[in-house]
């Protein structure tokens, strides 16, 4: 049988994982990786909502869960287009 306090600690983990998303094809890591650049397609992984500023909690987000704002009309920086500047 599972420990209750187990549960709870794990259900509270759970609430406050944040992600960062490729705009571009909505790939996810957990905000604690160290990646700042999605392995796809070099693009830029947001971590907040660059119109309320609200994190990320949901892997499978295309909206802001709080402004409703799309991610994929976004503009972002890719590494690649740094590079050409």
């Amino acid at each position: 049988m599972e420990d209750s306090g187990d549960f709870w600690e794990r259900r509270r983990h759970a609430a406050t994982l944040r992600y960062r998303l490729c705009p571009s094809c909505f790939r996810a890591v957990p905000a604690s990786s160290s990646e700042r650049y999605c392995i796809n397609d070099g693009t830029w992984l947001l971590e907040f909502c660059p119109l309320c500023n609200s994190g990320i909690a949901n892997p499978y987000a295309r909206y802001c869960a709080t402004c409703g704002l799309e991610f994929a009309t976004l503009e972002q920086p890719s590494r690649a287009s740094e590079a050409r500047v």
